[in-house]
């Protein structure tokens, strides 16, 4: 015959207990509240990889009519697109001189209209180009002057080539 030993031996293995159960059930919720946290930050992270996108997006293509001359090169302060976005985005334009006078630094910076808490996306582009209000100095005179002078020196020359033969004569 069991003993009593023997029958208790074998209920228990019979099944889970209540807290193998519950500690199962913990180590499932832990594991979906840690999966749930993860995609959140997925879909928080592609989010603004898109909006840098786009922003980087705006502001080559804002750089691009600047160089193209489809668009005036001059400084623009908070503009907003023509685009139906939402959030809008804003760009601005700032022309700067360099220690050269033929070129100008030009900087597009783009940004979404967002409160700072919300990290806004934005994208700044500085590019040197040829600068719109440069004159060059009016070589055409410089090169008759310098013609005339050579002319000069060459008659004089050969007046004193001809002067210096007619006395040997």
């Amino acid at each position: 015959m069991k003993t009593r030993s023997s029958r208790h031996f074998a209920r228990s293995t019979a099944g889970f207990s209540l807290l193998e159960v519950l500690l199962a059930l913990a180590i499932l919720a832990g594991s979906i509240a840690a999966l749930g946290e993860v995609m959140r930050l997925g879909d928080q992270n592609a989010a603004l990889a898109r909006d840098e996108s786009q922003a980087e997006i705006l502001a080559n293509s804002l750089m691009s009519e600047l160089l193209s001359g489809a668009r005036q090169v001059q400084a623009v302060s908070s503009e907003t697109f023509d685009m139906t976005a939402d959030p809008p985005w804003t760009y601005s334009i700032t022309v700067d001189s360099t220690d050269y006078n033929e070129l100008v630094s030009v900087r597009v910076s783009v940004a979404q209209q967002l409160a700072a808490e919300l990290h806004p996306a934005h994208c700044d582009l500085v590019r040197w180009m040829p600068n719109p209000d440069y004159v060059p100095p009016d070589t055409s005179q410089q090169s008759s002057t310098t013609n005339s002078s050579s002319s000069s020196s060459s008659t004089g020359s050969s007046n004193s080539g001809s002067s210096g033969s007619s006395g040997s004569r």
